[in-house]
């Protein structure tokens, strides 16, 4: 069984029309007010850093986009989050929740990641109310945490916690999607993981402190990516001008789960 879109366009398995190959598809867009709690966050925080970005800039946007490398480079004591477990995921969650288990289960499976520090625990508001309300506390996780993991519904393709999480300038990994918000590139942006083994892989490559700065730099962008095509704005002016450019790669890049593996449905 297909966990998202992905599995649809497999070869000899094509279910999709021919017209669907080339979109222009709006994905949940970056939150204004999780950029401006972000924002205060630095300067309540790390103000230097704030001001420096804060200089001879013409507004907050620009201000925002100039603290990128800053808020990458934090220091960040949790090594890996994802912001969810059973407790309160329970609706077409089979697949999140095992993959929730399996970062917890890192440090103990790991010879070498015996002193990796990982977080499963849900912080902040719950459901509609965290979709429309910011709590400081989840804001200050994710500029704690290294490398934030993200896995989507089962059935289901795309997110809020996308661009909540490439906002923060941490590492973000994800599983498979089929059409990517523009401008979204593997290994350049974002690390896509196709299994058990390739995420155990990952986060520790990206955790060894040889790997440090190739991780903080994809952080920062990934940021820089949500902030400069992925304000609301931004998607509404792409939608109303239907720039061909802007047209999302059908499957571009993009392997489905793999299903040899020791998750099913």
């Amino acid at each position: 069984s297909p966990i998202n879109f992905t599995a649809m366009v497999l070869e000899g398995k094509n279910v999709l029309d021919k017209g669907c190959r080339s979109i222009q598809r709006l994905s949940f867009g970056v939150r204004e007010d999780v950029v401006k709690a972000i924002d205060d966050y630095m300067e309540e925080n790390h103000p230097s850093a704030y001001e420096d970005a804060s200089n001879n800039t013409i507004d907050t946007e620009d201000t925002s986009l100039r603290l990128s490398s800053a808020i990458a480079h934090l220091s960040r004591p949790t090594d890996v989050r994802t912001f969810w477990n059973a407790t309160i995921c329970n609706l077409h969650c089979k697949f999140r929740n095992y993959i929730s288990e399996v970062v917890a289960s890192i440090p103990q499976t790991h010879p070498r990641a015996a002193g990796i520090r990982t977080n499963t625990e849900v912080v902040g508001f719950k459901r509609a109310k965290g979709r429309n309300t910011i709590h400081p506390d989840y804001i200050r996780a994710m500029m704690t945490t290294k490398i934030i993991v993200l896995a989507q519904r089962d059935h289901w393709e795309g997110h809020s916690r996308l661009h909540e999480a490439l906002v923060s300038g941490a590492l973000v990994m994800s599983d498979p999607q089929t059409y990517w918000p523009h401008g979204t590139i593997e290994n350049e942006n974002i690390v896509v993981y196709n299994s058990r083994a390739d995420l155990e892989f990952k986060i520790l490559y990206y955790l060894d402190p040889e790997n440090e700065e190739e991780r903080m730099k994809i952080g920062q962008r990934g940021r820089e990516v949500a902030l400069t095509h992925h304000r609301q704005w931004q998607q509404a002016e792409r939608l109303f001008l239907n720039d061909m450019k802007y047209r999302n790669g059908y499957g571009l890049a993009n392997k489905p789960w793999d299903t040899n593996t020791d998750f099913v449905f």
